[in-house]
């Protein structure tokens, strides 16, 4: 079987929007770690 291999911010990113769409983190944190990495921000913000 091949090993997947999934980029640590890829992760992050999706951690963190189903954080904040679960109500975990307030958007203030959300997009502070989006403007600091650089990432594409979800409709959901």
């Amino acid at each position: 079987m091949d090993k997947i291999k999934i980029d640590k911010e890829y992760a992050a990113a999706m951690l963190i929007e189903f954080l904040f769409e679960k109500g975990l983190v307030n958007k203030e944190t959300y997009m502070n770690i989006y403007k600091h990495y650089n990432l594409h921000i979800s409709q959901a913000a």
